[in-house]
């Protein structure tokens, strides 16, 4: 029985798949997924509905979740609408759109409901998942980036996130910035011209495992952490 971590998928059912393979996922073990499942790549949806009926899969809400759910809100105003509109809804809208009302709603329940973090301890080394940071709501929950917001002191229990792609910012002992698009790009060129590819970014305060699903980077992987041993998987 093993429990592994995945987070930042954003549609990508292929390599969702070739993960649940690579680590040889079974009913004994448990997935946890820290949000963003849904927007940018093709099947958002399908793999959502895959979540829902697999009780050994545990998903967080992640910030394009909580756009999702703004939209569909009731008189939601229109820079919530736009909002989710600039960031690579369409995958996600035409999923849902493609359900009955029943099986949309059930979907819309589903997503209502995520936590926003899931407190282990597993053989007895603690851990904080979550999608953005620890923090006291919702919104900073989702939202929250190392680079720019308070990182809570946890000595005792190891921090887990996804949110913030590992090619978008710098944070190490001496420099905290977020690259600009260009800046981020040539990080990316620079990947490719030395044939590597994005690997999970481990900081002393936390351990970020957005690896750039979604994105149109060759070098982008899936990541997946195992918490008994910390292994690394990529797809």
């Amino acid at each position: 029985m093993s429990h592994y971590v995945i987070s930042d998928v954003h549609g990508e059912i292929d390599r969702f798949h070739q993960m649940l393979e690579k680590i040889h996922f079974s009913p004994e073990d448990t997935l946890y997924i820290l949000g963003d499942v849904v927007d940018r790549g093709p099947s958002p949806i399908e793999i959502l509905l895959e979540i829902m009926r697999t009780p050994n899969m545990k998903m967080l809400l992640g910030n394009h979740e909580f756009m999702c759910l703004r939209y569909h809100a009731p008189h939601a105003p229109e820079k919530y609408i736009q909002h989710w509109n600039r960031n690579g809804n369409g995958p996600t809208l035409e999923g849902l759109n493609k359900l009955n009302k029943r099986q949309r709603s059930k979907v819309l329940h589903f997503l209502r409901n995520l936590p926003t973090h899931f407190q282990l301890e597993i053989d007895g080394r603690k851990f904080y998942l979550v999608h953005g940071l620890p923090a006291d709501t919702v919104y900073n929950e989702v939202w929250f980036r190392p680079y720019k917001d308070p990182i809570p002191s946890m000595p005792d229990c190891q921090i887990i996130i996804g949110h913030t792609p590992v090619t978008c910012f710098v944070h190490n002992e001496t420099e905290c910035y977020g690259r600009s698009d260009e800046e981020e790009l040539a990080y990316v060129h620079e990947l490719e011209q030395r044939g590597e590819m994005l690997s999970i970014f481990h900081h002393p305060q936390y351990i970020d495992i957005d690896c750039c699903c979604g994105y149109d980077f060759s070098v982008r992987r899936l990541a997946c952490l195992r918490l008994e041993d910390m292994a690394e998987f990529y797809v």
